[in-house]
């Protein structure tokens, strides 16, 4: 797991704990039991930390892409270049270099959970350019990943408006779902074989499980829960 130290992260990381995992390893900053330290944009910090990991578990059979970054959220006008690009070289960059490293020691059956947002395909917030492009860039790059290893089980979510440092730091206050939602809604992706109808689809956490299972032929047969281009 990437960024699984504080947040919607440590919270993933104890549902899976109490879910019974047999092992948690978390790239992150810091530095605790299980735990690499590195930055997910340089390429041989990423690798190390996959080897790392592999050491002690000998196979990983889940990623979780947690790590993020939010600019200062300026118009296009007034943006400055390196914080703006910083959001691409985390969520995009970084979450490419992750994700190959996972896909190197994969084995059918294996799980890429990846903690999205909703900024990629909801109508544009002025302000809001870089993370929502850079969203909507690593949303479109999951969906190549599921095309391209159909052997695999993968996910994008929208963990819902959870109190975060980056909420924060958005201006947003308001909170209305519990962190322990994304949490156990992870943990069920992971671990249910009723989710395999879902895989490859963008999936906002707070959306009732029940009715999207009865739903799973009009969502295969529409190819719903994508991104692109709806009518003329």
């Amino acid at each position: 797991m990437t960024r699984g130290g504080r947040g919607i992260g440590r919270e993933i990381a104890k549902a899976f704990a109490v879910a019974g995992a047999k092992g948690i390893f978390i790239i992150g900053r810091t530095v605790s039991a299980h735990h690499a330290e590195a930055d997910i944009t340089d390429r041989g910090a990423v690798s190390s930390a996959f080897e790392k990991a592999i050491a002690a578990f000998s196979h990983i059979d889940i990623l979780i892409q947690n790590a993020g970054y939010l600019d200062a959220h300026r118009s296009l006008l007034d943006s400055d270049l390196d914080d703006y690009w910083k959001t691409f070289e985390i969520n995009v960059k970084g979450g490419l270099l992750v994700t190959q490293q996972f896909l190197k020691q994969s084995q059918a059956g294996d799980t890429i959970i990846n903690i999205g947002s909703g900024a990629g395909h909801l109508p544009p917030i002025p302000g809001y350019s870089a993370y929502s492009s850079s969203k909507l860039a690593f949303a479109k790059m999951i969906e190549c990943v599921q095309v391209e290893n159909p052997h695999l089980r993968v996910f994008n979510i929208n963990p819902g408006a959870i109190a975060t440092e980056m909420q924060k730091k958005s201006g947003d206050i308001a909170t209305v779902d519990n962190i322990r939602l994304p949490a156990s809604y992870c943990v069920w992706l992971a671990a249910s074989k009723e989710a395999d109808c879902l895989k490859g689809k963008f999936l906002w956490t707070n959306w009732d499980v029940t009715e999207l299972l009865q739903r799973k032929d009009e969502i295969k047969e529409q190819n719903l829960l994508t991104h692109g281009l709806i009518g003329l």
